[in-house]
């Protein structure tokens, strides 16, 4: 699988991009976001999700990693799809959409094409379970604490996957104490040491 690809855009159209990594070209689904910020003959880095069915090997690239973790919490709700989680990424941005779960507004949220009311009540209840349980909010700082914000979204997707509330999470390690880790190696080697500790 793809994690991400390097490569030069080739081909620049709204619905995908043609990347060339080392002579290969790949075709890789896009937001009209990131259609906006790319342009052709330049050198990007794109996190991939690689969409595997039956039929079908596609990727979806995102120029940012915190992109791709909202794309892959809309796809994973019933009913949405790869055409609809990028269509409603593509209407919205992160900070939009943050705005639109905290306040309920199912109203603004049903803009998106094909997105009826009943889909936008229910995307908006279950992207407010997650965004509690994976802390998206503060993928949302645009301050210098990028780095710890990226490390804190990241502890807390791994503690999630082991099956830790984000209730146990936030007791075992304050804020003060994130802000001193450098890097999600030694924030997991902290964290891990205490639930040693608690035995």
């Amino acid at each position: 699988m793809f994690e991400y690809l390097n490569g030069v855009i080739k081909i620049k159209k709204p619905e995908y991009l043609a990347v060339d990594v080392n002579g290969v070209g790949y075709r890789v689904y896009i937001t009209l976001k990131t259609y906006d910020q790319v342009q052709v003959g330049e050198k990007k880095e794109l996190y991939i999700y690689n969409v595997i069915k039956e039929d079908a090997f596609k990727l979806v690239g995102f120029l940012q990693e915190r992109e791709r973790v909202l794309f892959e919490m809309l796809i994973g709700i019933s009913g949405i799809g790869l055409s609809l989680a990028l269509s409603i990424m593509s209407t919205f941005s992160i900070d939009n959409i943050r705005e639109i779960v905290l306040t309920e507004d199912f109203k603004t949220l049903k803009r998106v094409p094909k997105l009826g009311e009943k889909k936008s009540k229910q995307i908006i209840i279950d992207l407010n379970n997650k965004i509690k349980t994976l802390n998206l909010m503060s993928m949302e700082d645009p301050s210098g604490d990028m780095l710890n914000n990226s490390i804190e979204e990241e502890l807390y997707m791994a503690l999630d996957s082991l099956g830790y509330s984000k209730k146990e999470i936030d007791s075992m390690i304050s804020k003060d104490e994130l802000n001193s880790y450098s890097t999600l190696e030694e924030a997991i080697k902290g964290v891990l040491k205490k639930i040693q500790l608690r035995g």
